[in-house]
């Protein structure tokens, strides 16, 4: 599925979520977690729900307890697309990933239950190598109104960035892997309103860590004015572009 920039000024439907995985369980096993999972999703091309709707999403998975010292058990950034509405049915593209490309397609069923999102679906399980059922449940950290939040990548066409900003709530991730480059990068803050933010986690990030700064930096004082959808801005001496970014509640 090839899939592009809208038009700068294109509208989003929706609102950027914050979710965290609260369990997985591999084969009709017991659940367990051991890892802290943190998805930042954008607004969606149209409801979420219906076909072909796409969200930009960072998700990063590293082992608990969350340490600067973690490890990360998984990080990969990309798309999100809906291919059904019902059942409710995702593929997530991965453009970067920890594990490397060419693995096999992301995709999962989503229901509800309890107030949790449940996802199922076949996928490798990293521990054996092999391809297992497993079923996750997600739940739904509340975002406030008036949150500034800004998704970035570093191509104007996403599936062609090697580079994934996102800023939402209390939360920012950060990560980037170079065409043909082992090396994975990856950088997780809290964001503080009342003191300095903190750097919970980053791994190669010598040079990413900075534009994170820089893009929190930015979009700190434009919170009035955030940046417009396709704008190109300026991180660190380097061209970045705005997939989404605004204020929750706003247009």
């Amino acid at each position: 599925m090839n899939c592009v920039l809208e038009q700068p000024g294109s509208q989003l439907h929706g609102a950027p979520s914050i979710t965290l995985r609260k369990s997985i369980a591999r084969n009709g096993g017991q659940p367990f977690e051991d890892s802290d999972v943190l998805v930042l999703s954008s607004r969606s091309t149209s409801d979420p729900h219906s076909k072909d709707s796409t969200q930009l999403y960072l998700d990063l998975r590293l082992s608990k307890p969350l340490l600067p010292e973690s490890t990360i058990m998984w990080g990969f950034a990309g798309f999100r697309v809906t291919l059904s509405s019902s059942p409710l049915r995702f593929r997530w593209n991965h453009y970067i990933d920890s594990h490397g490309q060419g693995g096999p397609p992301d995709e999962g069923t989503m229901t509800s239950c309890d107030g949790e999102e449940v996802e199922t679906g076949i996928g490798v399980n990293p521990e054996t190598g092999e391809e297992e059922q497993y079923e996750e449940r997600w739940v739904d950290q509340p975002v406030t109104p008036t949150t500034l939040f800004a998704f970035l990548t570093s191509s104007r066409e996403p599936s062609e960035s090697d580079g994934f900003i996102a800023i939402l709530g209390e939360h920012a991730l950060a990560m980037r892997q170079f065409p043909n480059d082992t090396e994975f990068q990856a950088v997780r803050v809290r964001i503080s309103t009342s003191s300095s933010s903190e750097v919970l986690f980053k791994q190669n990030a010598d040079t990413l860590l900075p534009l994170l700064e820089f893009a929190l930096s930015g979009a700190d004082k434009l919170k009035g004015s955030p940046w417009q959808r396709g704008q190109e801005i300026i991180l660190h001496e380097e061209s970045w572009f705005v997939w989404d970014a605004g204020m929750t509640g706003g247009k």
